[in-house]
């Protein structure tokens, strides 16, 4: 993920099995580089096969965690390995040494240097996170921003505003109260106006006489705005993140 930081950023989290969540950058002093490491520090687990099983199960929900509070791309996700260290006389009851188990992603984005205000916020939202609770909408944001298809990454953001306020003229509604100035233009089918992002998708779904490639292009020119709108939209659903 292209965010810079030059230290590492220690997470709380809400798991039994887990002491606390580390992130880190892979060369702290380039900038430019987008490797990221999350360690995993496991209190007393039986096994390695348990913590490969704990890491599997939260991971997808902190990168979707991050992904929202970053706005930000997470890609080309690897697990690299673990540390354990067995305690004397108790079998394979063990417990982490760095490095622990870690997964790295890469990504794109604006390349930014984290405030102090977004490490806290990454922080707070962590130890909040009910790891075990898999929120749908969090992970087709992420799906959505990690899809290189403007077309798929705009179908995905709507189904998000859709799965919220259920229709479209209450999307358009929500849209314009966010956004004031986004372009409306009178619906084909009544006397109602309706917002470019409705315009588009229901061009993608419905209207087969509009030409795809102009369709496409406006969703390239207007997918940065949309993105912004959904983004608001997901936070202010304050139960998403319990």
């Amino acid at each position: 993920m292209y965010v810079d930081h030059k230290t590492s950023i220690p997470c709380k989290i809400d798991h039994p099995c887990v002491k606390e969540i580390i992130f880190e950058k892979v060369h702290p002093s380039d900038k430019f580089d987008p490797k990221w490491i999350m360690k995993i520090i496991f209190g007393e687990v039986v096994s390695i096969e348990e913590v490969n099983e704990i890491g599997n199960a939260i991971k997808d929900n902190i990168f979707d965690l991050l992904c929202l509070v970053l706005e930000t791309k997470i890609s080309e996700v690897r697990f690299t390995g673990h540390g354990l260290t067995p305690r004397q006389g108790e079998g394979s009851i063990a417990h982490i040494v760095l490095p622990s188990i870690q997964f790295c992603g890469t990504g794109r984005s604006s390349g930014m240097e984290l405030s102090s205000e977004k490490v806290s916020e990454i922080q707070t939202q962590i130890s909040n996170i009910t790891v075990l609770k898999e929120n749908p909408l969090i992970r087709i944001y992420r799906y959505a921003i990690c899809n290189d298809e403007p077309i798929v990454q705009f179908m995905m953001l709507y189904l998000i505003l859709y799965e919220i306020y259920k229709n479209q003229s209450a999307i358009d509604k929500y849209i314009m109260e966010t956004s004031p100035n986004t372009v409306q233009t009178p619906s084909p089918l009544n006397d109602k106006f309706e917002t470019i992002y409705t315009k588009l998708r229901n061009e993608i779904t419905h209207r087969t006489n509009i030409s795809h490639e102009q369709t496409r292009n406006e969703i390239i020119n207007t997918l940065s705005e949309f993105k912004e709108i959904t983004h608001k939209a997901i936070n202010s659903q304050t139960n998403l993140l319990g």
